[in-house]
């Protein structure tokens, strides 16, 4: 069913009500003019978690024919209080506009539908049957990466990062399993966060690859020094990373850590970017259930490409009264 009869036979809820009257008046009845312009604010999103965001709003955008143009919030996680890259909108210091309309343009249009959070909420419900941070389904998986395609680029900046990184690595068309194990705030069994995956759990499955399907390197993404550390004991020679990333032996989110390096808060969202999109080259993955592993799967549908092999740890999601903190 698409999105749109969805909520047109949704009409038990004020918001949706509102929502369908806004997209009547907007995109409908201007189809292809109206802007829909996204922010959200919320500061304890990690970068993949409001990447997943973005694209979710933007979906919204492309099925009501309306355009997207997109401002990360003043508390987004990863902005800074200068300007980077020419610009002080933090999804604008990895990526272009998602179409030729900017921030100030949208501005000036008399047809503008601000995103609200219950917006992506919908999307999530109709792809997925849920509304959940980790949640997602083959459909959802499909559809975003249809919206990258579409809707998605880094900017000269980012590209230029994001290449120069994979070709350090040096593995070219070498047959590369990509792991993604996070470890630090993983560890301290917040709610609604997935039930963390120890080292020697993922050890179990990426020797059964190197077995079976004879990869001839291990690329390594982790927020934490602890994890590397026993990867790089156990796979040695094997193994390749990026050195360059800021990672803690804490039991506390890297995201919001704090450090005297130049553009610290940028640096981090830009590290998670070559590290989600490095995944998305590797010819097989291995993730506990995570925003990077899921994003990194979504960008290798982008490319119209599949794993060879997938094995994502998933052991659920904690219950309990045990609520996030930043520290």
């Amino acid at each position: 069913m698409k999105l749109w009869n969805y909520l047109i036979h949704t009409q038990d809820d004020t918001d949706i009500n509102l929502l369908i009257d806004q997209i009547r008046n907007f995109g409908i009845n201007a189809r292809g003019t109206a802007v829909y312009f996204i922010e959200e604010d919320n500061k304890d999103l990690g970068f993949c978690a409001m990447y997943r965001a973005w694209l979710e709003y933007i979906y919204l955008a492309d099925v009501c024919g309306i355009i997207p143009v997109v401002q990360a919030g003043k508390h987004f996680a990863y902005g800074e209080d200068s300007v980077i890259n020419g610009t002080r909108n933090a999804f604008e210091y990895y990526f272009v506009q998602p179409t030729s309309i900017g921030v100030k343009e949208a501005g000036r249009k008399r047809n503008v539908l601000h995103s609200r959070v219950f917006h992506r909420e919908m999307v999530e419900l109709v792809l997925t049957g849920k509304c959940a941070h980790y949640g997602y389904t083959k459909r959802y998986m499909h559809e975003m990466a249809r919206i990258i395609r579409k809707y998605i680029n880094f900017n000269e900046q980012t590209q230029q990062f994001v290449n120069a990184g994979i070709e350090s690595l040096g593995i070219g068309e070498t047959k590369v399993l990509g792991v993604h194990i996070r470890g630090t705030d993983f560890r301290a069994k917040y709610d609604n966060h997935p039930v963390y995956v120890t080292e020697e759990e993922c050890f179990q499955e990426v020797d059964r690859l190197l077995t079976e399907r004879a990869y001839e390197k291990i690329f390594v993404a982790t927020d934490d020094t602890r994890i590397l550390k026993k990867f790089l004991a156990k796979y040695g020679e094997k193994m390749c990373f990026y050195e360059d990333v800021e990672r803690s032996d804490k039991n506390r989110s890297v995201a919001f850590s704090k450090n005297s390096r130049r553009q610290h808060r940028y640096l981090l969202g830009l590290e998670v970017v070559r590290d989600m999109y490095t995944l998305s080259k590797c010819t097989g993955l291995v993730a506990g259930i995570s925003q990077v592993a899921i994003c990194a799967q979504i960008h290798k549908l982008a490319d119209r490409h599949h794993y060879e092999d997938i094995k994502i740890i998933d052991k659920g999601i904690y219950q309990n009264s045990h609520n996030f903190i930043r520290l």
